[in-house]
């Protein structure tokens, strides 16, 4: 298998298996920072996503959050409370479920935290040399 092989795949599967990286505190200690998360769509009754950890998107932060969901607000509108494990308080502004884009299924620790690193401009430039140093060298050597 080819590097170009290897690029497909890793490509296709982040557009097929959706997830997300951890990028605040709130979550402590269920969640680092940096801890990726893998999530499916949520299902079934509005009571169903009731404690879980859920990724929503909040259009007052123009982000996606991944919080627990505490309680309902309206159970006709299926409208949560959000709230950090590490917050004292809940989210500012309830959630319909709308906004819920997936519930998070499984966590690989720490594995994210390249890709909070490269949101960066010289974490690019860095992770760039990284691959023109090593990949394309061992690329290179392989054939």
């Amino acid at each position: 298998m080819d590097l170009g092989h290897v690029l497909m795949i890793v490509l296709a599967l982040s557009f097929v298996i959706p997830w997300a990286v951890v990028s605040s505190y709130s979550m402590e200690p269920t969640l680092e920072v940096g801890d990726l998360v893998v999530m499916i769509p949520p299902s079934g009754s509005c009571q169903s996503l009731l404690g879980h950890v859920a990724i929503y998107y909040s259009p007052q932060f123009s982000d996606y959050i991944v919080h627990r969901v505490m309680s309902i607000e309206n159970s006709q509108g299926c409208t949560y409370v959000f709230k950090g494990d590490a917050n004292l308080g809940p989210d500012p502004y309830p959630v319909p479920r709308f906004d819920v884009v997936g519930v998070v299924k499984f966590v690989m620790p720490q594995l994210g935290l390249l890709s909070l690193s490269y949101r960066t401009y010289t974490a690019l430039l860095y992770i760039l040399g990284l691959i023109i140093l090593v990949v394309v060298p061992a690329y290179v050597l392989d054939k």
